[in-house]
């Protein structure tokens, strides 16, 4: 799973971010401690590297977060909308959450 991943599972699962007005954000100060497992500079330029350019409002793959303010970030609806959707898609493929009857066949 990718630390994008990770995130947004964070996020939706309420585990980190805060829903205020305005959307989920997340600060970098709690990014830092709920991923305190990683140990390289990846963790400090994560949030700062994901975040749409200043005068954009639409999303990609790799930039789905307002910076709101220093060190505050707010999370792009449509990334948790989207995230959502590839989750139950994969879901559905793997035959998840589908109950099927099972026949039993007696033999003689």
């Amino acid at each position: 799973m990718t630390l994008k991943e990770q995130f947004l599972t964070a996020v939706i699962a309420g585990d980190l971010g805060t829903k205020e007005s305005m959307g989920i954000i997340v600060t970098a100060q709690e990014f830092k401690q709920y991923f305190d497992q990683i140990k390289t500079d990846y963790i400090n330029s994560f949030l700062p590297a994901s975040v749409i350019e200043p005068g954009r409002t639409y999303m990609t793959h790799t930039r789905f977060l307002f910076r709101v303010a220093r060190g505050r970030y707010m999370v792009h609806p449509d990334a948790i909308q989207e995230y959502r959707e590839k989750q139950s898609a994969m879901r559905a493929s793997d035959g998840w959450g589908r109950v099927e009857e099972m026949q039993l066949v007696y033999c003689a």
